[in-house]
């Protein structure tokens, strides 16, 4: 499989649909994700473990680029796992780039 049908394939199966109607391998994969980035185990994220998430994939020339994305996508002091999970959806079948998941992995840079 090359990244066009790999691509193909997700907005298949995800594009417009909520979480619930996401296969369950994506659903799966989601939680499991979740659990991962919720280092303390209290079933939320909170904003030291998104910033810590979002620089174990790209550095950041600042922190605050990071509590901006957090601020966008949290409840208050943290991101539960029910808002992960529709963020996620909207992340994977929302072709809006402008949409507010769009900073549930924090800032994106622009390609």
């Amino acid at each position: 499989v090359d990244t066009e049908e790999f691509m193909g394939g997700v907005e298949t199966a995800c594009k417009g649909k909520s979480y619930d109607a996401l296969p369950e391998a994506f659903k799966f994969f989601i939680e499991a994700q979740f659990k991962t980035i919720d280092v303390d185990g209290d079933g939320s994220i909170g904003l030291e473990e998104f910033r810590y998430d979002c620089v174990s994939r790209m550095a950041y020339s600042n922190v605050e680029v990071l509590d901006e994305a957090f601020k966008k996508v949290a409840e208050g002091d943290s991101l539960s796992l029910a808002r992960y999970k529709d963020l996620y959806a909207q992340f994977l079948g929302n072709p809006d780039e402008s949409c507010v998941a769009c900073s549930l992995f924090g800032p994106l840079p622009e390609l």
